[in-house]
């Protein structure tokens, strides 16, 4: 089985000695109190609104300040003209928190729009104006290094969902099959390739942004919650597919009702998640336009990649939300983990020149973070894949589309994870700022 092989050699920085919080904020999601109020545009957003003060500015380096002062988990989107494609987005913004989104837009006209609970749709959707702003000017040796970042990420990505490509096809034929046992293994190798690159997949679409994601991604929580239903009712499973539908079909108990009625309702969700990752791969692969055309990464998707990633780890993985049958949630947590290596490794020399202390804290804390993975590895199969413990025997988790845990009622190594992601977070939060402009 073909496997991840890295793209990109990661300088090995020495260790500091820095002096870190034993519990730190999650700095994508502060509470508003704590809120530091520097962003250039603030955006207050509700349950039914979603509102952005100025909506016009010049073009360049931008940071927006969002608060959500609404009831639901919320989600703020930069969108293109066309109002298709996803130029930026912070998801999962919690109700009487603020978070902040900082990227680089071009001259032209954009939307913005929030979605409350990540699903349904927009809210709010609104003309944001961006004006000819002062040019940048930049040495020929930091253009090189720019593009340099931008073509290796994008080879990644591609790669990432090569690979996705062949495990999913191989995945779904021992699950077709009935080898239920392969098909639980697999289940979770798989799903890496995807966890590597999610921020950047889920950016793009078909018809709309974000469309391949909702397909081969959705949870059912969060299809529940919009449709104001419980996680099995037969009308919020009629819409479901994606790996989660297969997930809860393997892994849940058949009393919850998940489970299929017969093989043939298997064979149609696994075709069509097999036929979704070949979308996924003939987008990123040009072979078919997106909603926005062709398929094209900027410095700002490699520079924000890294702080992404580690937001998925700290809003979903660590409640153990995101795997929230199999529990395989540490397999994702590690592939998050790798895939912002990659991101940051594209643009560590632009941040290491221009703040050579923020590159050494963010090394120190990757570091801390793969240490307490790898105390969490239970052996590797036969092809070398590390192989990790049930997330449920070491953390309070979310089990079968319930209620999440609370921040109080993580087990001790559950909060040192959340710990050291926050603490690695909050230096990856700063890249994009420090090279965007």
């Amino acid at each position: 089985m073909k496997r991840h092989s890295a793209l990109i050699a990661l300088p090995t920085a020495t260790l500091l000695a820095l002096s870190l919080a034993a519990c730190t904020d999650n700095p994508q999601n502060k509470k508003s109190d704590d809120a530091d109020g520097n962003g250039d545009i603030t955006v207050t957003i509700s349950d039914d609104s979603c509102e952005v003060s100025p909506a016009e500015f010049p073009s360049g380096k931008v940071t927006f300040t969002v608060t959500n002062n609404g009831t639901k988990p919320n989600e703020f989107e930069i969108l293109a003209e066309n109002k298709l494609q996803i130029e930026s987005e912070r998801e999962n913004i919690g109700p009487g928190t603020t978070a902040t989104l900082t990227t680089a837009l071009d001259e032209g006209t954009y939307y913005t729009a929030c979605k409350p609970n990540m699903v349904g749709d927009f809210v709010g959707l609104a003309e944001l104006a961006v004006t000819k702003g002062e040019k940048v000017e930049v040495s020929k040796d930091v253009q090189a290094e720019e593009d340099k970042a931008i073509t290796n990420y994008t080879g990644y990505v591609k790669d990432q969902v090569g690979q996705l490509v062949d495990a999913t096809q191989e995945f779904t034929d021992a699950y077709t099959s009935g080898d239920t046992e392969k098909a639980k293994a697999l289940f979770p190798l798989a799903r890496q390739h995807y966890e590597r690159i999610e921020p950047t997949a889920e950016s793009f679409g078909i018809k709309e942004a974000g469309d391949l994601d909702g397909a081969l991604d959705a949870r059912v929580q969060d299809l529940s919650a919009d449709a104001d239903k419980k996680p099995n009712d037969p009308d919020v499973l009629a819409d479901w597919t994606g790996w989660h539908r297969i997930e809860a079909d393997l892994f849940a108990k058949k009393s919850e009702g998940f489970a299929f009625d017969s093989d043939a309702d298997r064979k149609k969700v696994a075709d069509q998640l097999n036929k979704d990752t070949k979308k996924l791969y003939d987008l990123v692969y040009g072979k078919v336009d997106g909603a926005n055309g062709k398929f094209e990464l900027k410095l700002s998707d490699v520079a924000t990649g890294a702080s992404d990633l580690m937001e998925e780890v700290a809003l979903s993985k660590i409640g153990g939300e995101e795997e929230t049958f199999s529990h395989t949630d540490l397999y994702d947590f590690k592939a998050n983990v790798e895939g912002a290596e990659v991101a940051y490794g594209n643009v560590e020399k632009l941040v290491e020149d221009q703040d050579p202390d923020l590159a050494k804290r963010i090394t120190h804390n990757f570091d801390k973070v793969n240490t307490l993975l790898k105390k969490q590895q239970d052996g590797k199969d036969d092809d070398g894949n590390a192989l990790y413990q049930d997330y449920a025997k070491v953390a309070t988790v979310q089990k079968d589309a319930g209620e999440a845990p609370k921040d109080t009622d993580y087990t001790k190594t559950q909060q040192e994870f959340s710990d050291a992601v926050n603490a690695l977070s909050e230096p990856l939060s700063k890249v994009a700022g420090t090279v965007l402009h």
